[in-house]
């Protein structure tokens, strides 16, 4: 038997705390600062509240802010709630909310949020200690989505960087554990799990013995994709159970159109009718992901339902190829370069690609790299081919990041070097279009574009995968794999 499976001793969880195991320690919970995973899903879900949220459909959602009105094109009005404390006490007023976004947007704060805020906010006022007015420099329909930030106290400032008013509070603090207790005055509803333990386990066989030993309650996507179903079988199944459901991961592989070969479409139709990407999903996701069409989640109110995938069609592939002018001989056509990361999966996976692309006379060279030199090479276009993936894209805006011409690296991340001024100007419209129905349009015109001219072949959606103990009550996984749904949670007994 594998060695995490080998005889254990129990470590039962504390009956009044949730032991959640997490791959690393947050870089910052500081909220104006905080970009890695743990550090946002513990410090802007947990210990502050957003002005406004992204619910379970992947629509704006009240937060700190319970309404707001567009009252023209340039100036939103958000009406805050009237309950809202931070964790001394003190309440969240209007003002608070206009120093969060005053010192997001400012330069010397170097806020990785501050940017965007600046490009688009021209002033920032409350009205009273209920309302804040935004003013915009110009139209964007996307702007709501800008708003899902945490509010901090003015009055506490840069010397507590960590008092919020979310609903639990950072009580203890180590290395390797950050303990969080609830907030029993939160405006949401007193939570229903006192204490949350967050053990930091780096290393998968160490997490994997810890749930054999019964001391952990949960980890959300921490668990190897050939584990996943031992949890599903005697003796774990006694003790835990595997929770499901649809994330916002989107992996993708992408084509430098620099490129003279790539550049060519009928060479990336080829492509994408040579790689079998459901015996990915299939072998290597262990079927814990859906089949992607494109960089929206299906649910996305946004996505284009109609879009079918490139079948998996090697003739096909082979007959593109062979009108193109690339004929096989003696077994090549010609020679194409991979680049992936060191990670096990990510070689994995290339092999896979690499076997498939065999079969129509493309010999893939593989190339794997640490992660600094392999995201330099992206950025400087230094590559042909390469898979990553897209992390919590919600709103279709991001389209402009990725594709516009004008957001080619370093100032945007339209990394393979994708130009179309028909879809500039869909991208542009997108952005203005107030009309939800009309919005939703743009991108679903936009989404038909990009898979008639391949600059990425979508390939999947991973689903998120929980592993939670079974005296856990009312856990609703968020697409975005993180924690809002501890506050409503509960242990049993609790």
């Amino acid at each position: 038997a594998a060695l995490w499976l080998g005889a254990c001793t129990s470590e039962t969880p504390p009956p009044d705390a949730l032991v959640v195991a997490i791959e690393a320690a947050p870089k910052t919970l500081d909220p104006f600062l905080a970009t890695d995973a743990y550090g946002v899903r513990i410090g802007h879900q947990l210990l502050f509240d957003t002005l406004l949220r992204l619910d379970e459909q992947l629509h704006i959602a009240p937060g700190v802010a319970l309404r707001w009105e567009a009252l023209t094109p340039l100036s939103y009005r958000l009406h805050l709630a009237p309950d809202v404390r931070f964790h001394d006490g003190s309440a969240l007023t209007a003002d608070d909310v206009v120093y969060t976004l005053e010192s997001l947007m400012d330069p010397a704060l170097s806020s990785p949020y501050g940017a965007g805020l600046r490009d688009k906010i021209a002033a920032v006022r409350a009205e009273d200690a209920r309302t804040v007015r935004i003013d915009l420099k110009a139209p964007y329909a996307a702007f709501l989505g800008d708003l899902i930030v945490p509010v901090r106290s003015r009055a506490a400032g840069r010397g507590n960087p960590l008092l919020g008013s979310g609903p639990y509070r950072l009580v203890a603090e180590q290395p390797g554990e950050l303990v969080l207790a609830r907030n029993e005055a939160w405006f949401g509803g007193r939570p229903g799990i006192p204490r949350v333990i967050f053990k930091v386990i780096k290393d998968t066989n160490t997490r994997l013995l810890k749930f054999r030993k019964g001391s952990l309650d949960l980890a959300i996507n921490a668990v190897p994709m050939d584990k996943v179903a031992s949890f599903g079988e005697a003796p774990l199944s006694d003790n835990y159970r595997v929770e499901e459901a649809p994330g916002l991961s989107y992996q993708y592989l992408g084509f430098n159109l620099d490129d003279p070969l790539l550049g060519r479409l009928a060479v990336r139709q080829a492509l994408a009718q040579a790689i079998d990407v459901a015996a990915l999903i299939r072998h290597r996701q262990r079927e814990h992901a859906v089949r992607a069409v494109s960089l929206l989640p299906p649910d996305s109110p946004f996505a284009a339902r109609d879009l079918p995938p490139p079948p998996f069609d090697p003739a096909r592939a082979r007959a593109l190829l062979d009108a193109a002018g690339l004929p096989e001989r003696d077994g090549t056509r010609f020679e194409l370069i991979y680049k992936t990361t060191t990670d096990h999966e990510a070689v994995l996976q290339a092999r896979a690609i690499q076997s498939d692309l065999r079969a129509v006379g493309i010999a893939l060279t593989l190339r794997s790299y640490e992660w600094g030199t392999f995201y330099d090479d992206i950025q400087k276009g230094n590559f042909q081919l390469f898979s990553l993936r897209w992390i919590g894209v919600a709103d279709p805006d991001f389209y402009f990041e990725l594709f516009h011409s004008s957001r080619l690296p370093p100032e945007g991340r339209n990394r393979v070097r994708y130009r179309n001024p028909r879809l500039d100007a869909l991208l542009e419209r997108g952005r203005l279009e107030s009309d939800p129905a009309a919005r939703a349009a743009t991108y679903r015109a936009v989404q038909h574009i990009l898979a008639a001219d391949l600059p990425y072949l979508s390939l999947w959606h991973n689903n998120n995968i929980a592993i939670v103990s079974r005296r856990v009550r009312g856990l609703r996984l968020h697409p975005s794999g993180g924690f809002e749904f501890l506050p409503a949670a509960r242990l049993g007994g609790s």
